[in-house]
């Protein structure tokens, strides 16, 4: 690939990525819950409500220590449970409250009510939309691979009514 179309893949990317974080961040001051730990709870909700730290690392594309840090504010507000291995107490698991389960499904409703979410796509037809996450899922598939893509991209919330 040429040097000007990895440029512009670049700060295409980027650009997106900002632009769909701003919009996110409305759900943030509408919740008090950070867009990355409105991520943990899907995450968490679509994969039995229960995964690893290093799990939700993988699938949540952050270092470990990053997902250390955003699980604390989500325990503290019962989101959240971590429990740690009696034999093995290095190895904790993390699980879904009834309540963050609640605060999952508030987030999902109002981003479906927020018309411009992720950001604005209106002057797009659904066809191009679906183009467009045809060929980032092809990206996917080649640096992330099917686990990820089966466990996040393809993963949807159990009971969630997405009409």
């Amino acid at each position: 690939m040429n040097v000007l179309l990895k440029q512009k893949t670049v700060v295409i990317i980027r650009a997106l990525y900002f632009c769909m974080e701003r919009k996110w961040a409305e759900l943030e001051k509408l919740y008090d819950i950070s867009p990355a730990q409105q991520h943990i709870l899907f995450l968490l909700s679509t994969n039995k409500n229960q995964l690893t730290p290093t799990q939700l690392s993988e699938l949540g594309c952050w270092h470990i220590s990053t997902v250390t840090r955003l699980l604390k504010p989500l325990k503290a507000n019962g989101f959240i449970n971590v429990t740690t291995n009696k034999e093995k107490p290095r190895y904790k698991r993390v699980s879904l409250t009834a309540k963050g389960k609640q605060m999952l499904e508030n987030l999902m409703d109002a981003a479906r009510d927020l018309e411009q979410f992720p950001f604005d796509i209106g002057d797009l037809s659904e066809e191009e939309v679906e183009k467009f996450l045809k060929f980032g899922q092809s990206i996917l598939d080649i640096n992330k691979g099917d686990d990820f893509i089966k466990k996040v991209i393809n993963a949807r919330v159990e009971g969630y009514d997405y009409v």
